[in-house]
């Protein structure tokens, strides 16, 4: 680890540490995991591609349960052992692929091998009903499994190795009341006032019918598109309406969460998952959701630029997806699911999983990847991925 990194490592749990002694009556807890990840992935195209990388996070929190101040934090350490790079034609129809290639867009994508960054670092404030949260937090949120439409601060990018949603540097003020009643106000500072982001969720417990309903509003600037002329990343104005409801009926989950978007620079566009689940007598849970799309192109082939949306910032592919699940225990400390993603165009991705609670402390997880039908498709066939990740908790 070169000299930059190490006083990079050395700031950000130095800052831990002082906020964390910065609360009063600060009883200092220390905790984190240590996991291992090693990822084979094989297409028909091209050879198989190993990636063997290590994480440590470390978790700090301070202040009582019940106190009026908190702070929490996290610091994640990473390490690519092998593969700090990733070939996008992978995930890519070869039409596709070939247009970023005329175009000089390169398809292998390299990282860091070593990294350092605060994942979440704030400070939150109780008196009674109100809480008032400051700093870099978790802003996500929505009923929906496969995506959550409403979750506008976060950012992932398709080709990430990493599987987590960084924390978002912002100020969140919250009031609560009775069974569900919430009212969150957050603001997400950014170099200016113009491009700084906004929102309103106003959440409510509908008692005679049994079901959570929440209304959001966001303004943002919208970094999720790329401009189909200059195959640029584009920015622009969004604003977004959105409505999130979950509750039951006759012993099945039901959910639905979506947004309208209103677009500077491109057409207006609505983003909407609705889903329900049941858990049979014999342990047996299935799942069926539905995903509407569409800000992205109807019918295959697919844009340039739509494709380059669903790399960077995972932005769906064509006008949406059916998802099916399945799980089931197979003992005490042992699970098995199986989710299918299904396009209209006749493509498809099969996600097998196996869950094991080794120890205590332990856990391993066995993940899966493969993809068929047809070649333009919203997921191109023949991939293949397994991913082994084994984490100890401290």
């Amino acid at each position: 680890m070169g000299q930059v990194k190490v006083i990079r490592v050395l700031v950000s749990v130095s800052i831990m540490l002082y906020c964390a002694l910065t609360v009063p009556r600060a009883e200092i807890e220390l905790g984190g995991y240590y996991e291992n990840t090693l990822q084979i992935g094989y297409s028909q195209d091209s050879d198989e591609t190993i990636v063997d990388a290590s994480k440590l996070q470390l978790d700090i929190h301070a202040g009582e349960s019940d106190g009026e101040w908190a702070f929490r934090g996290d610091v994640n350490f990473i390490e690519y052992h092998t593969g700090a790079t990733y070939n996008v034609d992978l995930l890519l129809p070869d039409d596709v692929a070939e247009q970023m290639r005329t175009k000089g867009i390169p398809a292998v994508v390299a990282f860091e091998r070593r990294g350092v960054y605060l994942d979440n670092a704030f400070f939150t404030w109780n008196h009674g009903d109100v809480r008032l949260r400051a700093g870099k937090q978790q802003l996500n949120w929505g009923s929906g499994y496969s995506i959550n439409p409403t979750d506008l601060f976060h950012r992932k990018m398709m080709i990430d190795p990493g599987y987590e949603k960084e924390g978002v540097a912002a100020l969140r003020l919250d009031y609560r009341w009775g069974l569900g009643g919430q009212l969150a106000l957050i603001t997400a500072p950014s170099e200016d006032f113009a491009s700084t982001g906004y929102a309103l969720r106003v959440g409510t417990h509908i008692k005679a019918i049994g079901y959570d309903l929440v209304l959001t509003v966001h303004q943002v600037i919208d970094s999720t598109s790329v401009d189909p002329d200059s195959l640029r990343p584009r920015h622009q104005d969004r604003t977004a309406l959105g409505l999130d409801f979950s509750g039951g009926f006759l012993g099945m989950g039901i959910w639905s969460e979506g947004n309208y978007n209103f677009m500077e620079a491109e057409d207006d566009f609505l983003r909407v998952v609705a889903g329900v689940d049941y858990t049979f007598c014999s342990g047996h849970y299935v799942m069926l959701e539905g995903l509407l799309n569409t800000r992205a192109e109807r019918r295959n082939p697919y844009p340039l630029h739509d494709w380059m949306a669903y790399l960077l910032y995972a932005e769906p592919v064509g006008p949406g997806w059916v998802t099916f699940g399945l799980r089931q225990d197979l003992s005490a400390l042992t699970s098995a699911s199986l989710y299918v993603f299904g396009s209209p165009d006749a493509s498809f991705t099969i996600n097998p999983r196996i869950d094991v609670s080794v120890a205590q402390n332990a856990d391993l997880t066995i993940y899966g990847v493969a993809t068929a039908g047809k070649e333009d498709g919203a997921f191109h066939p023949g991939f293949y991925c397994i991913l082994i990740r084994a984490t100890v908790y401290f």
